[in-house]
């Protein structure tokens, strides 16, 4: 039986600003100080990430588990020692690029310098997803339903201003398939106050192709058909 992965929306949204801001980083020209700001800001957007998901770790899900628990690994290392963190080096390395642009040493040793601290920082923060995914969900459930865990959750996005949670919601869709975004965008309907949905939805419709989406309003009414059929028959699908 799959059960409720409270991480799967920040785990999906922290995969997609990855590869996305892998991909443009191999296309960027460290001597042309405008891709280089682009590129930078892309980093500073994931290292917040990964502090908020630091952040959401310690300040909730450990001490839930510590109910039970008599120790719990932080994934995401949120006390590990300043200047040591590759979330530390990529932002050094930023900040001596800022006070060395436009030298000739910059612009040789610039690009290859970030990059290697973009595939440190990479490797790290998918080791600290997959920690999660191996150590914390198998407590989470062990010691929670899924009712309680989706609670959890809503508690956790409840303490999110509206415009960093649609943000996360815009880079989760990314990592989705057709079907899962259907689901999600259900679920959020039935959930949501119509007014916050509506801005979800013109999040979303900003984020995707035109014939992706029709493939997801095609999924959305199936899923919508199919929990019908659910409830009028009272069986599971």
């Amino acid at each position: 039986m799959r059960r409720f992965n409270i991480f799967q929306t920040s785990h999906s949204a922290l995969r997609a600003q990855l590869l996305d801001a892998s991909l443009q980083l191999q296309f960027t020209n460290f001597t042309k100080p405008q891709q280089v700001q682009h590129r930078f800001d892309q980093v500073v957007e994931l290292v917040l990430a990964c502090q908020r998901q630091a952040e959401e770790e310690s300040r909730y899900i450990i001490p839930a588990l510590l109910v039970f628990e008599k120790k719990v690994p932080e994934c995401f290392a949120a006390n590990q020692p300043m200047r040591y963190s590759p979330l530390d080096r990529i932002l050094d390395h930023m900040l001596v690029f800022d006070k060395e642009a436009g030298s000739d040493r910059a612009n040789k040793w610039a690009g290859i310098l970030f990059r290697s601290s973009f595939r440190n920082l990479s490797d790290w923060v998918i080791q600290a997803m997959q920690r999660q995914e191996e150590m914390l969900n198998p407590l989470l459930w062990e010691h929670y339903s899924d009712d309680a865990l989706y609670m959890l959750q809503l508690r956790i996005e409840g303490k999110q201003p509206l415009s960093e949670w649609l943000e996360l919601c815009s880079w989760m869709i990314k990592d989705m398939d057709d079907e899962d975004i259907a689901i999600w965008l259900n679920s959020m309907e039935a959930s949501l106050p119509a007014p916050v949905f509506e801005l979800l939805l013109e999040k979303i419709l900003g984020q995707l192709p035109l014939l992706k989406w029709d493939m997801v309003e095609e999924r959305k009414r199936e899923e919508r058909k199919r929990e019908e059929w659910k409830r009028e028959y009272g069986v599971v699908v």
